[in-house]
């Protein structure tokens, strides 16, 4: 899995096996419905049933209880806390770092949220670029090229991409939100990127919107931009379709 921004890498296998097992304990309170305040079988029992060594699991629920998704109580056990749909964008990324996967509802609310903003930011970056704007966005365009002839994975492109778009808005808060965003979805964009036949046309879309920014026609820009982001919001809503009730992926 690639970090954000930076030349590709692979997480150590151990780190996958605990997002792996956290998603595992998650898909057992759900199918158990589960719900906050109830207590979750114990170390023990969970790596009996989950067929793994209870210090896997400690580290599991050690990751639930750094992002408040469980609570230990002395001499009673390990419980389900209510989750906190008010908490921050940081405390979401934080949860995707550790490798708890986000909800159903959660990935719907970011397909939307990105739309809110790329399409509006794309329009503001057709407006207020300037020459350094452009510079970055040309950078990542070359990048992207590069990637493409070499069949490469193009999540870490495809972020540069519109992260230089970001930050020709001139709004320095839309910018972060924008990197929050790719920092929480890094792991499915270097999953839908894995199909190789998907990069060409992305770069092609990139370079259609980079030149409407060039020119100042930023109408045209925005709509390049909602057009781009159709084909890719309706993999993951095709994919949410696929998952069974409480969020587990069918097989």
């Amino acid at each position: 899995m690639p970090p954000a921004h930076t030349a590709i890498s692979v997480q150590p296998a151990r780190e996958d096996e605990r997002s792996d097992l956290v998603a595992r304990i998650l898909a057992f309170v759900a199918e158990r419905r589960l719900t906050s305040g109830e207590r979750l079988p114990s170390e023990r029992e969970l790596a009996e049933r989950l067929e793994v060594g209870r210090n896997a699991i400690r580290e599991a629920i050690a990751v639930l209880e750094t992002v408040r998704m469980v609570e230990r109580r002395p001499n009673s056990g390990i419980y389900l806390r209510a989750m906190d749909r008010d908490g921050s964008l940081d405390a979401l990324v934080l949860r995707a770092d550790l490798g708890v996967p986000l909800d159903e509802a959660e990935v719907s609310e970011l397909i939307e949220l990105r739309r809110i903003l790329e399409v509006q930011g794309t329009e503001l970056a057709g407006l207020r670029r300037r020459e350094e704007d452009l510079a970055r966005i040309d950078a990542a365009l070359e990048v992207g090229r590069r990637a493409v002839a070499a069949g490469e994975n193009f999540a870490t492109c495809d972020a540069e991409f519109h992260l230089a778009v970001a930050a020709a808005t001139r709004n320095s808060v839309l910018r972060r939100v924008v990197n929050s965003f790719y920092l929480l979805s890094r792991t499915r964009r270097w999953h839908y990127f894995a199909d190789g036949r998907r990069a060409p046309e992305a770069q092609r879309q990139h370079e259609a919107m980079a030149a409407a920014i060039h020119a100042g026609n930023a109408t045209a820009a925005a709509g390049l931009m909602r057009a781009h982001l159709q084909s890719a919001e309706a993999y993951w809503h095709e994919l949410l379709q696929q998952r069974l009730p409480g969020g587990k992926a069918a097989s």
